[in-house]
C-alpha cells in the first residue's frame, strides 16, 4: 500500500506512545524478581516479549516518520464492527475472570468464543482448538516453565491428582 492516510499514521504514533513506556514499565519491574534457583531465571519471558515488541514499534514508528503508515481501505462497518467489538469485550472480560475462575476453564472458553467470533463453525475443531491450547500452555508455563499461572479448581485437580505432572 502506498501513500499515506493521516488518520492511521496519528493512530500508528498513539500506539507507540502506549506500547513504549508499557516495555519500558516491563523491563524495570523484572529487575526486582528474585532469581529463585528451581524457577530459573523468571524474567526472561516478560523481558522477551517486552523487547519484541518494541522491535515491532520500531518498525511501526519508522513507518509512520517515513509516511509509509497503512491505509485504512474502509471503516468497520457492520459484522466487521460487531466481530472486533465482541473480540474487545471478550478480551477484556476474560482478564478478570481468569483469576477468578483459573487459567484452563478460562482460557478454553476464551478460545472457543474467539474461534466462534471468527468464523469457524466445524466443532471439532473448536474444541480440539479450545481444549489444546489451554492444556499446552498450562504444560509449558506452568509445570515446564515454573511460571506460575491462576489457578482454581480445574488447575488444582490437575496437581492434586498428580496430573499436572505428565507434562513434566
Amino acid at each position: 500500500m502506498t501513500g499515506s492516510n493521516p488518520t492511521m499514521k496519528k493512530a500508528d504514533l498513539a500506539v507507540v506512545a502506549i506500547i513504549v513506556p508499557i516495555c519500558l514499565y516491563v523491563f524495570y519491574e523484572s529487575t526486582k524478581w528474585p532469581v529463585v534457583a528451581a524457577l530459573g531465571r523468571p524474567f526472561i519471558i516478560p523481558r522477551g516479549v517486552a523487547g519484541l515488541l518494541l522491535i515491532a514499534v520500531a518498525i511501526l514508528l519508522y513507518r509512520a516518520l517515513a509516511g509509509r503508515s497503512s491505509v485504512q481501505e474502509a471503516p468497520l462497518v457492520g459484522a466487521d464492527l460487531r466481530r472486533v467489538s465482541f473480540t474487545a469485550v471478550l478480551t477484556f472480560g476474560y482478564l478478570p475472570l481468569v483469576e477468578r475462575l483459573g487459567f484452563v476453564l478460562t482460557t478454553f472458553s476464551y478460545m472457543l468464543l474467539f474461534a466462534l467470533v471468527l468464523g469457524e463453525r466445524r466443532w471439532l475443531r473448536l474444541l480440539v482448538f479450545a481444549v489444546l491450547v489451554p492444556l499446552i500452555v498450562f504444560a509449558l508455563f506452568d509445570t515446564t516453565l515454573h511460571v506460575p499461572l491462576p489457578q482454581a479448581g480445574f488447575e488444582r485437580f490437575l496437581h492434586g491428582h498428580g496430573l499436572a505432572a505428565i507434562f513434566h
